[in-house]
């Protein structure tokens, strides 16, 4: 997990314990822990009075506050992060999930169009969080089919595929007459040499073409170039009623959360800090980069293929989210991601 560079007040081992212990309880009930609470609960081998002791340190230290006076304690922004370095460990889903998930993409495998929405669906069920999951985009676009439509003598439907399945049709208007028949066994020609190619390096096939030929494939270098330069990104979320159900987004806080995932304000918000390492990266609280991200925990993952293709997965929750759960889910969903996309390129 990429490490946000924070100083942490050095920990006993009984506080490290007993840290550990609040951020669980207080992530399942929503409710501030009392030294009464753990005692009952788990078998922390010291008394009361010192476990409230040990959460007066804390709060000294800046991993606790007490919302009340006469309450108990719950994490800060500064707890909870201390918990995902320190006390977490490196979370990964049951191998019981892992084969369900690797089942249900399977369904969907070969069908690239859906496998935003499904990842979409299947990383909220499994984080129990909003989930948003971006297109794989590539760096470059490379051509993976072409088709002509004749329809006209003179005008042809130029419709191409890139490798990730992007799709641009063009009108073309041809340099001489041509029929189907014709228009056909040229694009057969031209993709056998042009297949997995960008624009740049589909230039240098123009030499030696014919006349039609020639013109065809500067069509086909102009329509790839207008993929790279599309900065529209594809953004799909799901799992919203779960995050509208916690009571920290209770009555008007639901619209903030709404207004979040809208419009691409949350990505245009985190990708500056998002850097394009393998593992997951994790923003909680005032370690947002926006005002309207600092109520919330962040988990963030890209997937794709290094240098080629690349898409953005992870989940949005309450600072107090369950952050194994969600950690462990976007980690997977992004390896998964990753092998799909490899496997694609590599047909």
């Amino acid at each position: 997990m990429e490490p946000v560079q924070q100083a942490f007040a050095p920990l006993t081992e009984r506080q490290r314990a007993i840290l550990k212990l609040i951020v669980q309880e207080y992530v399942a009930s929503g409710r501030a822990v009392g030294s009464r609470t753990l005692t009952e609960r788990h078998a922390v081998g010291v008394s009361s009075a010192t476990i409230r002791h040990e959460m007066v340190e804390l709060e000294h230290a800046g991993y606790l506050q007490q919302p009340h006076t006469s309450g108990g304690r719950i994490p800060t922004d500064q707890g909870y992060r201390y918990y995902v370095h320190h006390l977490m460990g490196a979370p990964e889903l049951s191998s019981g999930d892992q084969i369900m998930i690797r089942h249900q993409f399977r369904q969907v495998e070969f069908q690239l169009d859906q496998w935003v929405d499904f990842a979409a669906a299947v990383l909220a069920e499994t984080a129990g969080t909003v989930s948003i999951v971006t297109a794989p985009r590539t760096m470059v676009a490379r051509l993976r089919h072409f088709e002509l439509i004749s329809l006209q003598p003179r005008l042809s439907l130029l419709i191409l595929v890139t490798q990730e399945s992007a799709v641009r049709q063009m009108m073309v208007h041809l340099p001489e007459d041509s029929d189907q028949a014709e228009l056909s066994r040229l694009a057969e020609t031209l993709v056998a040499v042009s297949k997995g190619l960008s624009a740049d390096e589909i230039e240098g096939h123009v030499i030696g073409a014919s006349e039609l030929g020639r013109y065809v494939l500067e069509q086909v270098t102009i329509g790839l170039r207008g993929l790279n330069s599309v900065e529209r990104t594809q953004i799909r979320h799901s799992g919203i009623e779960s995050i509208l159900n916690q009571p920290e987004f209770a009555g008007t806080e639901a619209q903030s959360v709404l207004e979040l995932l809208r419009g691409g304000s949350l990505l245009s918000a985190v990708l500056p800090q998002l850097s394009m390492a393998n593992d997951v990266q994790v923003f909680i609280g005032d370690e947002n980069p926006a005002d309207a991200l600092r109520r919330f925990g962040v988990v963030m993952s890209t997937y794709g293929i290094d240098d080629e293709v690349m898409g953005i997965l992870g989940v949005l929750g309450p600072t107090r989210m369950a952050y194994w759960r969600s950690i462990s889910s976007v980690r997977y969903m992004a390896r998964l991601m990753s092998d799909l996309m490899e496997d694609l390129y590599s047909a």
